[in-house]
């Protein structure tokens, strides 16, 4: 994270900005400084206040976007190592991929949904200063717009970008968030996370080629070469990240087998103490969390075996919830599988075909994670995991 402005923490996710946010920060206040009319803005430090609420407003929109993706990968279990924020927009960076096109679905749509509340926000705004007609949303629509007050004007500025925003971040292309929800579609429809992927990536790929057609229209037809340049850059970032999650080469994927199942596996899973309770096993693994089972650890961080939470619910319907973790547990430790294992050989393992997931131990039978059949596949894979 060198190189970055640490900007604070919300809900306990850091919150960090590249140099080129900087950079974004100065050319839109200037921008906007400009776009004012003098019955709005008689006076330039009129104009540069109004600026900066309009910047200021469109980052907490922007935060919120990002916040939507982390709350709800939180809901999944999935945490968020860090918020960025830059030049064109935001990126959530979380602990793991989804695990279920559900999870893929939910965790992505709930970005746009922030951007969808904020652009209603807006429009209310709008609505009751100067009323609600075709005619104004037809110069919003057109930047024309330029409201009988300031608070409308600056209401109609931010309806107008996070318009733009939802529509543009809903296109069914990754590494947008569009691109993530028609791949959790796909993914279901088909079973198979790396369709859904494929489908997203070459949606990805059309969508640059359409931003360089519409760049070249830009600097032709209207001479705008700023819009020109913009259009290029963002054609080339999401040509990057649509080409990095296209399926991999056959040869990739032998390369990429050959790695370890510590290299695949989730480094932190949701686990039990033997000395816990039932209600505190229920709590902390089982409530909320959506999970069949969780590991059980003896102080020394050893695995003891697998925990269900239908035995735990079982044992509070019966009114014992004081009984120990460790007491709950049948069959022994159950199948593991050791960190050093490689992938093509934990591929063909019954047991993680079976059950879905399994622990995973070194060699003293500490726990040092558990591995999921979904992202053992999905390391065949090559993801962009990027959210715009």
């Amino acid at each position: 994270m060198g190189g970055q402005l640490h900007l604070g923490r919300l809900f306990g996710v850091p919150i960090v900005a590249g140099f080129s946010w900087l950079l974004w920060i100065f050319v839109a206040l200037y921008l906007m400084a400009g776009f004012f009319p003098d019955q709005i803005a008689p006076t330039e430090g009129r104009a540069f206040f109004l600026a900066v609420v309009v910047v200021v407003l469109y980052v907490i929109a922007l935060v919120g976007h990002e916040f939507g993706h982390a709350l709800m990968g939180r809901a999944f279990g999935i945490e968020t190592e860090r918020v960025e924020l830059w030049a064109l927009g935001g990126l959530a960076h979380l602990s793991r991929g989804s695990r279920t096109p559900k999870e893929e679905f939910f965790v992505a749509a709930a970005g746009p949904a922030v951007t969808l509340l904020a652009a209603v926000i807006a429009a209310l705004v709008v609505g009751s200063v100067d009323g609600y007609d075709l005619r104004t949303l037809w110069q919003i629509g057109t930047l024309q717009y330029s409201g009988s007050t300031a608070v409308s004007a600056v209401a109609g500025i931010i309806l107008f970008f996070e318009g733009l925003a939802l529509i543009f971040n809903l296109l069914p292309a990754l590494p947008l968030d569009g691109g993530r929800i028609a791949r959790s579609i796909v993914w279901k429809a088909t079973g198979r996370p790396e369709r859904g992927t494929a489908f997203a990536a070459q949606a990805g790929k059309l969508l640059a080629g359409l931003l360089v057609l519409a760049a070249i229209w830009l600097v032709a037809e209207t001479g705008s070469t700023f819009n020109g340049l913009m259009a290029l850059f963002l054609a080339f970032f999401i040509w990057q990240n649509a080409q990095a999650a296209v399926i991999p080469t056959e040869p990739r994927r032998t390369q990429t087998s050959l790695v370890p199942t510590s290299a695949v596996m989730e480094s932190s899973p949701v686990w039990v103490a033997t000395t816990d309770t039932a209600a505190e096993a229920d709590a902390q693994a089982f409530d909320g969390h959506g999970l069949d089972w969780a590991v059980v650890l003896d102080p020394h961080g050893r695995l003891q075996g697998r925990l269900a939470a239908e035995r735990v619910r079982e044992e509070l319907a019966a009114g014992r919830p004081t009984t120990p973790a460790g007491e709950l547990l049948s069959g022994g430790r159950g199948p593991v599988v050791r960190d050093d294992v490689l992938l093509h050989k934990l591929m063909k393992d019954k047991d993680l075909e079976r059950l879905g997931a399994l622990p995973v131990v070194d060699g003293d039978g500490v726990l040092v994670g558990v591995v999921s059949r979904e992202a053992a596949r999905q390391a065949l894979v090559v993801e962009g995991g990027l959210r715009t």
